[in-house]
């Protein structure tokens, strides 16, 4: 964008800025030399002395991943070709941790050679005349390879309908499913240790159909928050499709607590994790989490008005400093409130929510929890957030909730808004065919009857992402150790979403809600009012939130 509508935010990470990943040029246009301007000269890679200087440490002949294990014999250094070693290799769950270690180790070296490249960056391969973005490489004996990357991005956000839309999309014949539903390539430290050819293997059912009219896709829904996801596409996939799904922030919050809940109980069902986690279970349900996220939030937001320290991590104490305290000896003198207004910050949180802030007053003033309680909440710190794989940590849900028009905005100053395409979610539960319609029309594909289905739930987490560690959400390929095993992926298991007991049904939107205790309910809507607002502006209509 011109530089006067730039985001400060929006400089690409370090390791997109000094290579050829820089978005320098005009987005969506074909990058040009001359649009580099003052932009640091890519480093040239130093060239490998023999053809296995980039390899990975040798695996054992039955842990060899399929997919160019010579790798670097079809290394170029002016383009970006498809036809290199898989890294980190498919079969990975079938190494002990020590080999673990060792590809994780070559992997990230292996990579940044790879993304090394001199500007222009482009693709080795010739471009194939398909509708979805494929390549015909030359291999190493002289055949043709055809490679394949999404014609289109599910981008988010999570516990918005994503999983419903993914099994719409595949009731169309000319949509072809990934390997798994999440490659999530574009996350932050995936993405540093992932080769583009590990990637491209999601994709291998487009390449088997041969078909000029079949598309597929990425359904990766951390992608919408991904600074890396918006540099990469724009300078790899220019022209993309992308989608974004947005939710009633205050139903979207409690489902994502809800599922880090059930996480956090099926995985430490039972050990010393699940003891850690009855001590605290009191401040584990979704009133505690969201309200002490809000204060979480509050105490961020006047750290940036008053200055001082950054509010405590994930599930700690939320204890304020003496520096914003009266005098330890004074304290019991002062009322709750005008312990928190001897300071700015203290007189700034009050602000935010005054009744909230007084709930949470003894804590931050250091006088609450007092044991067994205060010793319950330390040790149970690591088992919320590893058991509920971080769902549950403060103030996530909220964030995640409230960020849709930022992240919005800042995909709009990338790329047109003619290829991005927002879906409610209460108008998807509601009219799924005429939504459906509208995006197979995005999609540039004939309509198609979707059935009477209007949502889908995942059933537990085998297939939903890539794996690229093996106890990665405790997810394993498996213990086959025959030829073709690594390139088998988890069966991704869906089916009707089943409301539990705290659902009441809303004959206005024809969604099933989460029932909320009402105060909190209040106290989410105030929050989330001026960010609402905001995503109503983008959107031109107001959603009623």
């Amino acid at each position: 964008p011109p530089r006067h509508l730039r985001d400060p935010s929006e400089t690409p990470p370090r390791h997109l800025r000094d290579t050829s990943e820089t978005l320098s040029a005009p987005p969506c246009r074909p990058p040009r030399a001359s649009s580099l301007g003052s932009e640091p000269s890519p480093r040239r890679p130093t060239l490998a002395r023999s053809s296995t200087a980039a390899a990975a440490p040798p695996l054992p002949s039955h842990r060899v991943a399929h997919g160019g294990a010579a790798g670097s014999l079809f290394f170029s250094f002016n383009c970006r070709r498809f036809s290199r070693r898989l890294c980190p290799p498919l079969n990975l769950s079938l190494l002990d941790n020590k080999e673990q270690k060792a590809v994780h180790d070559s992997c990230g070296k292996y990579v940044k050679q790879e993304r090394n490249l001199p500007s222009p960056p482009r693709f080795c391969g010739a471009r194939e005349g398909r509708l979805n973005p494929c390549w015909s490489e030359t291999a190493g004996n002289g055949s043709a390879l055809s490679y394949c990357l999404p014609h289109f991005f599910i981008l988010g956000e999570m516990k918005c309908g994503t999983t419903t839309v993914y099994e719409l999309l595949l009731k169309h014949p000319r949509i072809v499913a990934p390997r798994t539903k999440e490659p999530r390539y574009l996350q932050q430290g995936r993405f540093a240790q992932t080769t583009l050819s590990r990637y491209a293997v999601n994709f291998r059912r487009a390449v088997e159909t041969a078909a000029a009219d079949t598309v597929t896709f990425d359904a990766s829904p951390v992608y919408l928050r991904s600074k890396i996801a918006r540099f990469w596409l724009a300078r790899w996939l220019p022209e993309a499709k992308l989608i974004v799904l947005v939710r009633n922030p205050v139903q979207r919050s409690y489902s994502h607590w809800k599922m880090g809940y059930e996480w956090a109980h099926g995985k430490c069902s039972d050990g010393d994790m699940a003891q850690r986690l009855k001590e605290v279970a009191e401040l584990l349900t979704f009133s505690s989490i969201i309200q002490r996220s809000l204060v979480v939030t509050y105490w961020d937001r006047c750290r940036q008005l008053t200055g001082g320290e950054s509010a405590p991590s994930g599930f700690s104490l939320m204890a304020l400093n003496d520096k914003r305290l009266p005098p330890a000896e004074q304290r019991h003198l002062h009322s709750p409130a005008a312990t928190l207004n001897y300071s700015a910050f203290g007189r700034c949180l009050l602000t935010q929510d005054h009744d909230l802030i007084l709930e949470y007053a003894d804590e931050l003033r250091g006088a609450w929890p007092v044991e067994p309680l205060k010793g319950a909440m330390s040790r149970a710190k690591h088992a919320v957030g590893s058991c509920s794989e971080m769902m549950m940590l403060p103030p996530a849900a909220l964030q995640k909730s409230g960020s849709y028009a930022v992240e919005l905005e800042r995909w709009a100053r990338i790329f047109p808004r003619s290829q991005i395409k927002v879906i409610v979610t209460d108008e998807l539960t509601r009219g799924s065919q005429r939504i459906m319609n509208e995006t197979f029309d995005f999609l540039q594909l004939p309509r198609m009857p979707i059935g009477n289905q209007s949502r889908f739930c995942v059933r537990g987490k085998a297939g939903v992402m890539d794996v690229l560690h093996a106890s990665e959400l405790n997810i394993t390929i498996g213990h086959d150790t025959s030829e073709h095993a690594h390139l088998l992926a988890p069966q991704l298991k869906v089916g009707d979403c089943e409301p539990d007991s705290g659902h009441a049904h809303d004959e206005a939107t024809g969604s099933d809600l989460h029932r909320i205790e009402p105060r909190v309910q209040e106290r989410l809507r105030r929050f989330f009012e001026p960010h609402n607002r905001r995503l109503y502006r983008f959107l031109g209509r107001d959603l009623g939130w």
